[in-house]
This record gives C-alpha cells, sequence and structure tokens, in this order.
C-alpha cells in the first residue's frame, strides 16, 4: 500500500551469557573456577535480558552457550582477544575446532538473520559489566554502545537513551560507556557490510550491581518500553 511505513525487525543477541565450558576442554580449566565466575568468564544478567527483550519485542535471539574464555563470540577471527590465555597456545587444529565448532555457527547465524529479516534490522547484544574497574567505581547504570558516525544509528541511541531517562530516572544512561561503540564485535564487523538504513547495532551495558538488586527484573519491562518508544520515534519513513 502506498505510504505503509516499512517494517523494523528486532534480532537479540547475548554472546557472554554462559560460564559453560563443555565436556572435551574442561581440563583447560582446572583449577580456575573462580576466573570462570568472574566477569572474564561471562556477562552475569545477560541472558535473562536478552530473553526478556527477545520475548517481549517478539524477535529472534542468539545466545552464547559457553564461556568466552574458550573462544570469543563477540570477537572476529584473528583477533588478539578472540582466543584466551587458556586456549590461546592450543595446537592450530584444536583452535580450528574450537572456531568451526563454537564460533563460527553463531556468526553465521547472525549474518542469516541480516540476510532474511525484513526492514530495517535493529540488532541489540546485550552485555554486563564489572561495578569497578582498576579500583574506581563506574558511574554507569546502562551504557549504550554505538557508533557515532553512523547517523540513523546515533539518532536511534540517543532517543533510546532519552526513553530509559525518563522511564529509570533513578538509573545512570550514558553513551559510549563503559566501552566504546566502535570497538571491535560482531556487530561492528558487520557494519561495513550493511548502512545503517538496513542495520542499527547496538550493545545495551548494564552495570552487573543491577543484577543483584531486588527490583532488576521489573527493570526488564521498561528497558523493552523504551526499545519500542525509541522505534516509533526514529523509525525511517
Amino acid at each position: 500500500m502506498p505510504g505503509r511505513e516499512p517494517p523494523i525487525s528486532f534480532l537479540i543477541s547475548a554472546e557472554h551469557a554462559s560460564r559453560h565450558v563443555p565436556k572435551p576442554w574442561q581440563s583447560l580449566f582446572a583449577g580456575h573456577r573462580s576466573v570462570l565466575a568472574s566477569h572474564r568468564g561471562w556477562d552475569p544478567g545477560s541472558g535473562e535480558l536478552a530473553r526478556a527483550l527477545a520475548a517481549a519485542l517478539d524477535a529472534p535471539l542468539l545466545e552464547g552457550r559457553f564461556t568466552r574464555l574458550l573462544v570469543d563470540l563477540n570477537r572476529s577471527a584473528g583477533h588478539p582477544r578472540h582466543f584466551s590465555e587458556f586456549t590461546r597456545g592450543l595446537p592450530a587444529a584444536e583452535k580450528r575446532e574450537l572456531v568451526e565448532r563454537y564460533w563460527q555457527p553463531h556468526w553465521d547465524c547472525y549474518r542469516q538473520y541480516l540476510e532474511s529479516l525484513p526492514g530495517q534490522i535493529i540488532h541489540i547484544a546485550c552485555h554486563s559489566f564489572s561495578p569497578e574497574m582498576d579500583g574506581k567505581t563506574r558511574r554507569t547504570d546502562i551504557g549504550l554502545l554505538y557508533d557515532p558516525s553512523r547517523p540513523l544509528e546515533a539518532q536511534f541511541c540517543r532517543t533510546l537513551g532519552a526513553a530509559l531517562r525518563s522511564r529509570l530516572p533513578e538509573l545512570a544512561v550514558h553513551m559510549n560507556q563503559p566501552y566504546r561503540g566502535v570497538s571491535n564485535g560482531m556487530g561492528q564487523q558487520h557494519r561495513r557490510d550493511y548502512d545503517d538504513s538496513r542495520l542499527i547495532t547496538l550493545e545495551l551495558e548494564i552495570n552487573q550491581r543491577l543484577i543483584g538488586l531486588a527490583n532488576w527484573t521489573a527493570c526488564r519491562k521498561p528497558i523493552a518500553e523504551a526499545i519500542a518508544e525509541a522505534v516509533a520515534e526514529t523509525r525511517p519513513t
């Protein structure tokens, strides 16, 4: 129909949702349970948030099922942190197996969604971050990581930030904090292939101090509502 708005498709992911070590690789982490349980091993709370957003937005979900210390789903092939100190020194054949069995299927599935979902795709990658870094308390509660050079992506994230502040005024919502939105990652690597009229990709970073609070579950609904509001205000015509 003439004048009909183009469709919006959501895609939700949580690359670091798990600290699980598949059985064939458990010996690599013997004596290192504390590392697996730390932020180095996973992003606590990110999986729950991703599942809640996928349900609220009727979106497909890509969720990591193993620790990032095995092979990092949010790093491109060849990146220095693609493998951790536990796997970096493995023989080439074993590293290739890690890539083919665990990393490649996640990236292939992501690419398939980008090629098949209709209209403009909004990819939201859910992550969480430690409340302190190098002995300093981080002031950010919710961080939105994006590429400022992509105008539609930047506009969407600014609008989303305002909607989050309106619904969760007690929380500090910051742009490109505590990390840079253009750092190496799955979404960032695909920006080069899709402009932001087709793909908006951002990382939604949650301070882990919020995860343990009694009202954390209640925060998920206003986050989903803020995303829907930002779409309504910025969708292309």
